[in-house]
């Protein structure tokens, strides 16, 4: 049977045909914007992310069935030429890896290998100005420079025998340390999905679980994932006050770095300008009580909020205060410009703060520090917990 077309007289088989197609061709498309950076740009609901997520082999399923039953009609009644199947079985196949797989390509992830190295390495490709994220942990400290996790997103290491993985948001810029225990019952293999509201959502690859970073929990299970603190500073400081420390560095050897820097280069430089809105037009800004760009320093301490403004931490250096029934201590390390929270039960007594320094050292004896959402913007924070309150 000769599958070059031939003109034939219009019929209901052709109809048939015609309409495969384009429900093949549209959940094709729809699929592959859905799942990738202009379905946010059109706000699509997250609600159709986590559903196609959790569905997405079945969806795979049933766009290669329909694809298989074009290309049998056409076989049979030669519709189309060859050459036109192929293009557009081509276009399926593009519109499915765009859906499913592409960002694993652009964003590799390093859980289990992330490369460390020293202080001395690391000062040859790092400028003083740079923001660095640190993790002080079992009396190991690694450093995250904000340049070299936007890529990944993810850096994991073992602090004494704690698993953790530094997460890092573009969008939000915005640092979240977490377990890499997730409840599964096995070791994780966490990676990059896809960002919903301007922040970055997470899967853990072998079992499904998506994780959203700002709310450090999982989708499916609702589980509250374990949080750790680390601390925001300029890599000057971070050299100064730890020169023996370990610090991550992404190598930027692959071909597709120069591009993927090229490409998000102007995007990201809009996200932080305060002559731009939001990249992605999935927030709610009705909340003006502080600048939509104003990067705060966030607390989330069960169903509580609240956010800092720089302007109020400069005029408390130490703040005592209790939120959510907590009794804490909030402090401004003003010569390093580092802000850390520390809770101020000791030994099972509220203790009342003289002297504190920015790692929680009190003549009491040493407080737990509470983790902090480090510089995220006021604008995603205030969506994502419009109840929050605010210290400005």
């Amino acid at each position: 049977m000769r599958t070059d077309a031939v003109k034939q007289p219009w019929s209901k088989t052709k109809t048939g045909f015609l309409i495969l197609s384009l429900v093949t061709a549209v959940l094709a498309i729809f699929s592959a914007v859905l799942m990738t950076e202009p379905g946010q740009s059109l706000n699509l609901p997250k609600a159709w992310i986590f559903a196609y997520h959790a569905n997405k082999w079945l969806g795979i399923a049933v766009l290669l069935a329909l694809l298989g039953s074009m290309w049998v009609m056409n076989h049979r009644h030669g519709f189309v030429r060859t050459r036109w199947m192929v293009l557009a079985s081509g276009g399926v196949f593009v519109c499915i890896v765009a859906a499913n797989f592409l960002l694993v390509a652009l964003f590799p992830t390093y859980q289990y290998d992330a490369n460390y190295v020293s202080v001395a390495e690391a000062d040859e490709g790092l400028d003083d100005d740079e923001i660095v994220y640190v993790i002080d942990l079992n009396d190991e400290v690694r450093a995250y420079p904000q340049d070299h996790m936007w890529i990944p997103h993810i850096a994991g290491a073992e602090f004494g025998g704690e698993k953790v993985v530094m997460t890092f948001c573009a969008l939000s810029n915005l640092p979240v340390v977490i377990g890499q225990d997730i409840g599964t019952g096995e070791e994780t293999d966490i990676g990059v999905l896809i960002q919903v509201h301007n922040n970055l959502v997470m899967v853990e690859r072998k079992s499904g679980e998506l994780i959203q970073q700002i709310t450090a929990e999982t989708q499916f299970s609702g589980q509250q994932l374990k949080t750790y603190p680390n601390d925001m500073m300029t890599w000057g400081s971070f050299k100064q006050l730890y020169p023996d420390a370990e610090v991550f560095s992404y190598h930027f050897n692959r071909p597709l770095d120069a591009f993927l820097t090229a490409v998000f280069q102007v995007p990201i430089e809009k996200q932080f300008s305060e002559d731009h809105g939001a990249i992605f037009p999935t927030l709610d800004l009705k909340d003006t009580r502080l600048p939509n760009k104003e990067q705060v320093w966030g607390l989330k301490l069960g169903d509580e909020q609240a956010a800092f403004s720089r302007s109020f931490v400069e005029k408390n250096p130490v703040y005592e205060f209790e939120f959510a029934g907590q009794p804490m201590v909030l402090v401004h390390d003003q010569e390093h410009d580092i802000v850390a929270l520390f809770d101020r039960t000791l030994n099972g007594k509220v203790v009342s703060v003289s002297e504190i320094d920015r790692r929680g050292n009190t003549p009491e004896g040493t407080l737990e520090q509470i983790p902090l959402h480090n510089g995220v913007f006021w604008m995603i924070w205030a969506h994502w917990f419009p109840e929050t309150e605010v210290y400005s």
